[in-house]
């Protein structure tokens, strides 16, 4: 496989303020930052026509049990050249996006109500900004490049996307990112 490359802007690895709960507060709907952050992708094979992409955050395992995923998209067209994310992409492309964590039991027990409410439905199929409880985590960016589209529908849970993506695989990078919650 090609050795394909996720590229951000940020300093280091750290997913700047604005694109988590550091944000100001009135950008938060429920508290839950939805303006992604910008990437680029480098190097993508001439096979590959779409990309698609994870944002999930393993250190929540210790705490609630499951990884937490943030964003999930599939099926974002290649076009020659490097892939240029822009920020805020998640509210402004039509490609479909999977389900997040927000939809997850833990926010059904914490907001009931979420779930019935367009916002609701906004949040848990879009991405969702870090908002680590304390301390910094670290977020696992995984960039697929495929032959072919997918196909999944709006919603699709990663699971869908794992079984799907291997036949029509091309390239993947991936990407370790930081986030850290500061005291407001």
């Amino acid at each position: 496989m090609n050795k394909m490359k996720i590229i951000t802007n940020f300093t280091g690895t750290n997913i700047p303020d604005q694109y988590g709960c550091n944000a100001p507060r009135g950008q938060q709907p429920h508290g839950i930052n939805q303006n992604s952050f910008p990437f680029e992708v480098a190097e993508i094979p001439a096979k590959a026509s779409y990309l698609s992409w994870t944002l999930i955050d393993y250190d929540t395992v210790p705490m609630i049990g499951f990884a937490w995923i943030h964003w999930l998209v599939a099926d974002y067209p290649v076009v020659e050249g490097p892939a240029v994310i822009p920020a805020g992409v998640s509210q402004k492309t039509t490609v479909p996006q999977g389900k997040t964590s927000m939809r997850s039991v833990v926010t059904l027990i914490r907001h009931p109500l979420w779930r019935m409410t367009a916002l609701g439905r906004d949040l848990t199929t879009h991405y969702s900004g870090p908002r680590p409880r304390g301390g910094r985590h670290q977020l696992r960016l995984t960039v697929y490049a495929t032959s072919a589209p997918l196909d999944l529908a709006p919603g699709f849970g990663l699971n869908q996307l794992m079984a799907t993506v291997d036949e029509k695989l091309v390239a993947q990078a991936s990407l370790n990112l930081a986030y850290e919650r500061k005291s407001h």
